[in-house]
């Protein structure tokens, strides 16, 4: 039995654990309910699911995860993207839920209607998370060990959340995020030419979210 993966057929909560798998090697199932409104996952995958949502994964043995984070967590851990460190494996997730916060930011505009009001809220939130989120990191990475990753000197999940995050809010918003942060876009930049996501990211389905 392979792995399964069940979610949208979007990027979204499931997007990093498809870098990941991609990353190592590992062939999985990308199991994909359709992204119509209103968004309803089929009665047989909800059926599996713990909590009512996705994503949810099946291991090779038949065991079960739910939850973005727990099962992102998994495979990095499994695939030592997460620092044995525990101070670093700790800051590695504090970066996450930052890249977390910085999505969502985001997310208020996707639904707007009205063109000029959605490129007023761009604009606001381009500002805002500059602010909050970009000059943080680019900081954090222009002042690490080696200027290319974000903990220690080598990749971890949370280098391929943040690629990632930057990666999906630039598709769905069609705007460029780096252009002023130099070493965030050399982090982003060696993410996106590790073999097996440089693989991933050309072959997946197209979509907008």
């Amino acid at each position: 039995m392979s792995i399964k993966l069940y979610y949208f057929d979007g990027r979204g909560l499931a997007e990093p654990t498809r870098w990941i798998l991609a990353y190592a090697g590992v062939e999985f199932e990308d199991i994909r309910a359709p992204l119509d409104l209103p968004v309803t996952i089929p009665p047989e995958i909800k059926a599996k699911c713990t909590w009512g949502q996705v994503p949810l994964v099946e291991l090779e043995d038949g065991k079960k995860i739910a939850q973005s984070l727990a099962i992102t967590r998994y495979f990095a851990k499994k695939h030592n993207l997460v620092p044995e460190d525990l101070y670093e494996a700790a800051v590695c997730d504090e970066y996450v839920d930052s890249i977390r916060e910085f999505m969502q930011a985001w997310y208020v505009i996707t639904h707007e209607k009205d063109p000029e009001k959605k490129q007023e809220k761009r604009q606001e939130v381009l500002k805002s998370t500059k602010q909050r989120f970009f000059d943080v990191f680019e900081s954090i990475v222009a002042k690490s060990s080696d200027g290319k990753h974000l903990v220690g000197n080598s990749l971890t999940w949370a280098d391929i959340y943040l690629t990632h995050g930057l990666n999906h809010v630039g598709l769905v918003h069609e705007i460029d995020l780096l252009n002023d942060y130099p070493a965030l876009k050399k982090l982003s930049e060696n993410v996106l030419q590790e073999k097996g996501i440089q693989a991933w990211v050309q072959k997946r389905p197209l979509t907008k979210f």
